[in-house]
């Protein structure tokens, strides 16, 4: 069994993810702020744990503004993927640059620096829209966040992290690994529990759950496999994912 790090301790009141996809009731108190609250099979955040295939879609939306308010001012990510959203949004840029705390200068983010995750989410929620108005907003979320995967393999850190995995546990692992160095405030940790299943756990989290979950779906269709993944909210700023494929 590998472990990439080491930042978050288990609680003893924890228990495994179901795989049925049996949710179960948790308290709003302790809910994401991006839990959304129309109910339905696949909400999520309602529920304290969800299986889901990538051909099942969420439903409900998402307040963006509710997220938003939640998200620290130290919290912050790589310009590489603002820049994938900036032109993905086209035109319509410019109408988000008025929401945003650090629009670019020259309307260019530099790669390597460090940008207001606020920033981010803003860009991410407009794009989202944008590309998928027909599907709910946590649904259009999702389906951004694998595009997200391209961005990073297609970076400079992307190619040198990701150029000897060659299975789907192995991107996994090194793109859980290389987090820390791309975003600034969650914590991640993954572990390979056999050859066709990570866990992963996020703590500190703050934004929306949809985006780890779209990556990590990519990560694995992109080595031409299906994966089933069960996610558990463990409270406000805590998830834990069971890839398998």
């Amino acid at each position: 069994m590998k472990e990439v790090r080491s930042d978050q301790r288990r609680q003893a009141n924890e228990t495994p993810i179901p795989k049925s996809g049996v949710m179960r009731a948790v308290p709003r108190s302790v809910a994401p702020p991006s839990a959304p609250s129309t109910d339905g099979l696949l909400v999520g955040p309602n529920g304290a744990s969800f299986e889901v295939r990538p051909s099942d879609p969420l439903l409900g939306n998402i307040d963006i503004d509710a997220v938003v308010a939640g998200v620290p001012e130290s919290y912050a990510m790589k310009g590489m993927f603002f820049n994938a959203l900036a032109a993905t949004l086209g035109e319509r840029f410019a109408q988000v640059v008025s929401t945003l705390s650090s629009p670019p200068r020259g309307g260019l983010y530099l790669p390597f620096s460090d940008y207001p995750t606020r920033d981010f989410l803003r860009l991410y929620d407009a794009a989202a829209r944008l590309s998928h108005p027909n599907r709910s907003s946590r649904e259009g979320y999702r389906r951004l966040a694998r595009q997200q995967v391209g961005a990073f393999r297609e970076s400079a850190l992307g190619r040198i992290t990701m150029h000897l995995a060659t299975d789907p546990g192995a991107a996994l692992m090194r793109y859980t690994g290389s987090l820390g160095a791309l975003v600034k405030g969650p914590l991640a940790r993954a572990r390979q529990l056999g050859p066709s299943e990570v866990q992963i756990d996020i703590s500190c989290h703050r934004g929306t759950l949809e985006y780890p979950l779209g990556n990590f779906e990519a990560l694995v269709m992109g080595y031409g496999a299906k994966p089933t993944i069960s996610v558990e909210v463990r409270g406000a700023e805590t998830l834990q994912f069971l890839v398998s494929w």
